[in-house]
């Protein structure tokens, strides 16, 4: 994506600006949410409320749009990441894994996906590189 970053771009879908939307807006503070969605499993309200998941919004690289997009929902689920160790860390929860991770991880895979299903070239360590 670096190395193209106009690669049959456009503007993303009005699911995939929804989705980031959700994802940077959520407050781990908030009383809404469920014990379920909290601590070791922040990420799950923002990566599967309502009918947006990975793989509803995801479907195409046009619905991705752009590097710029992707680039900022792969920032955001990082984010997500360590947001989920911070409040662990403040609310003094020990575990094991996180389910932020997961998406995150579920993430890269469905966009190296579209990537290469849209005629995209290079490694994923390429399309990632600027990650490390």
């Amino acid at each position: 994506m670096e190395k193209n970053p106009t690669f049959n771009s456009q503007p993303p879908s009005t699911e995939m600006e929804q989705f980031i939307a959700r994802i940077e807006t959520s407050d781990p503070n908030s009383t809404e949410l469920a014990e379920d969605d909290s601590n070791a499993n922040w990420g799950h309200y923002q990566f599967t409320a309502g009918s947006m998941t990975v793989q509803t919004v995801l479907t195409s690289w046009s619905s991705v749009g752009n590097t710029e997009t992707a680039r900022k929902l792969i920032a955001a689920a990082i984010r997500t990441c360590k947001t989920a160790r911070f409040i662990c860390f403040q609310r003094n929860v020990a575990v094991t894994s996180y389910l932020s991770d997961i998406y995150l991880e579920n993430i890269l895979d469905r966009l190296w996906t579209l990537w290469k299903d849209a005629g995209g070239v290079g490694t994923f360590n390429e399309c990632i590189s600027w990650l490390t």
